[in-house]
Formats: C-alpha cells, structure tokens, sequence
C-alpha cells in the first residue's frame, strides 16, 4: 500500500504544470474637463483568481502631467490628491489602497478642448510570473471626441486618393459656404472612361492621426459634413455599388489585410450639404470586402470590426459620386461618443490589436 501510494505521488508531481494564465491591462477611456484632473483605475484583469496585480506605466502623456496619488488620498480620499510626479517610463505605479492601481492626471492650468482627445497614456499589469502587453487609456475631453479634424487652421494632412497624382493634397478654404466654416475640398482631375461612365473613384484620405490603434472608435459615432459646388447627382448619373468610407488594416487577418466599408445604398447624397452619421459598430450596415471580385461582401464580425479598429492603415471617404466631372467639400470629421464610458468589448482584447479575439453575436453597450 505504501508503495503505491509512494508512486502515485510521484505520479502527480511528475504532470506538467498549467500555465500561468497571462493578465490583461484593459482599454479604457478617462474624461476631464480642460484645465482640470482625473483619477484614472488602471483596470487589470487576471483570470488567476486571488492575485495582486502591480501596474507600470508604459508611456507618459504629451500634453497633461501624470502623477502619483498622495498617500492620504490613497489611504482615505482626502485632498491632495497629487503625489510625486511620474516622469519616466517605466515606472511602477504606487496606491496604498488595497486591491487598486490609480494615477492622477492633470490638464495645464491654462487650457482649452481641442477638437480631440487630450492624451493617451499606456501601461501593462504583472502578477508574481507574467506580464501582460500594454492596454491604452484615451484621455478625452467634456466633447468626448477621439480624433477630429475641423480644419480652422489648414488642412491637417488630408489627402486625395485615386485621382490623378495619389497623394496629391486637398485644397484648403479659410472661409464660409452655408453651415461649412473652414473646409477642404476636392475634384475630379481626371476621367478613366469606359462605356461612359468614369471608371477610378477618389477618395478624401484622413492623415496619420485617425490611424494606428483606434480601438475606442468602437461603439462610437463617426461623423463628417459634405457638399459640392458643382457636378450632376442625378440618380442616372451616381456611381452605383460605391462605399462613402472604407476602412483598411493591413496587418489585419494574419496580415492578409482586412478591408470594412459602409456602402453608399444605405445612405444617400445629392450634392446639397449633409452631415453623416455613421454608428462604429459591425450591425450598422458595414460590409467586409471578400477580396474576391466573384464573391459579395458581407457583414464583419464583432472580431473583425474591432480589430480593423485596433491596427488602421487607412481611413477614407468617398468624393467621387458621380460618372462625370464634380467637386467636393469635406468639413468637421470626427470620431467620438455620447459618454466616457468605453465600448471595447472585453472579449477582443486579449492582445492590444485584438487579434486575439472571442467575441461572439452583436455589439452590446
């Protein structure tokens, strides 16, 4: 009996041990008011139940200032709140509450909501073995607006894409046509012309800022405002099975790339000035380009969306409407939602650019 007992005990010691399951530091958003500050709850998440996770900020602000929570703030909530400054990377985040990893950042005492976000900043958690890859926290203002361009100033980057020269810069107006205030705006330079109908598109393309991970579109609203001054939008004259956004991921699908578009037949545009409303979500009428000119597009899924969300190589909006010759005006595009609260399911983000992705059905708030 002894001896067997001795072997299965042997036995048990001799299995592989399972892994530790990896943490996760959370995509979250903040709100502040300008001029103002926010404690922000780095939200890690281990599925090791009963672990202490440490946070170590990753990447600092570049506008606000980040700081450590002062002891008695941390202890009991009392004012101050701000603590020593966090000015490198990494640093380990230090909170005396049991159980929280928090940080105070705060906006520059003379200050204004730009027509994005204030910052972002990055961080990982790590129990006693692992440490997770680094989540984002988007730092927005009373507007609730990620990325934005209202062209006040110039035309912020925007180019022009499948016309002519690619790439060629969009032209700038520093005035006021109807409700469009500082807008650019694009033309046809060129026809491709087969059996009548112009055969190239060109699009408006948004600079770099709208790029990168965008993960907090999700569950958002993109909007943008357009007119034209001149070009025929009767229905014979419309370019027909168009989308009026497309948004591209190269890395996308194991860097197959991943192509989602919103198609122009479930809108409408005639040409007199409208302002789109587009939901950021996969139910909303998006399409996913089969990359095959036999097969037809179909509804992305939750993973899909969000992924192209989290890694975009592109962003572009349709100027080229009719078969012939038009010209385009494009003014206050934005990506933002009616809260702070985030949108980022839980279940794609088990990797940064959610390629690591379980979500299943349709979006829930």
């Amino acid at each position: 009996m002894i001896g067997r007992y001795f072997l299965l005990v042997v036995g048990l010691l001799a299995l592989p041990r399972a892994e530790a399951a990896a943490p996760l530091s959370l995509h979250s958003v903040a709100q502040v008011s300008a001029g103002g500050e926010v404690v922000i709850s780095l939200q890690g998440y281990d599925q090791d139940i009963g672990t202490q996770l440490t946070a170590t900020i990753t990447k600092l602000p570049t506008d606000g200032k980040l700081y450590q929570l002062s002891d008695v703030h941390s202890k009991y909530g009392y004012d101050p709140k701000k603590g020593v400054e966090i000015t490198s990377v990494p640093t380990t985040v230090v909170d005396a509450a049991k159980g929280k990893t928090r940080v105070l950042y705060v906006r520059p005492s003379v200050d204004r909501e730009g027509a994005g976000d204030f910052d972002r900043i990055e961080y990982t958690v790590a129990d006693a073995t692992v440490t997770s890859t680094a989540g984002t926290v988007v730092i927005v203002g009373d507007g609730v607006n990620f990325r934005a361009s209202d062209f006040s100033a110039d035309s912020e980057g925007w180019t022009i894409e499948g016309n002519r020269v690619a790439g060629s810069s969009v032209t700038h107006e520093a005035s006021s046509r109807g409700s469009l205030n500082h807008y650019v705006y694009g033309t046809d330079d060129s026809l491709n012309m087969a059996g009548g109908n112009d055969q190239d598109l060109w699009y408006f393309s948004a600079p770099s800022k709208f790029t990168g991970w965008q993960g907090a579109y999700y569950g958002g609203d993109m909007k943008f405002t357009m007119s034209s001054f001149s070009g025929d939008f009767s229905a014979s004259n419309l370019n027909a099975d168009t989308y009026l956004v497309k948004l591209f991921c190269q890395q996308c699908d194991t860097n197959k790339g991943v192509t989602i578009g919103f198609p122009m037949s479930a809108t409408s545009f005639d040409g007199s000035t409208k302002t789109f409303t587009i939901s950021m979500v996969e139910t909303a009428g998006w399409l996913r380009d089969p990359e095959n000119t036999l097969e037809a597009w179909t509804v992305p899924t939750k993973c899909d969306f969000v992924e192209v969300l989290s890694g975009l190589t592109s962003v572009q909006i349709l100027g080229d409407f009719t078969k012939w010759y038009e010209s385009v005006s494009l003014d206050d595009v934005s990506f933002g939602k009616s809260s702070a609260v985030s949108s980022i399911p839980f279940c794609a983000q088990g990797t940064p650019d959610a390629s690591t992705c379980s979500c299943t059905g349709g979006f829930t708030s």
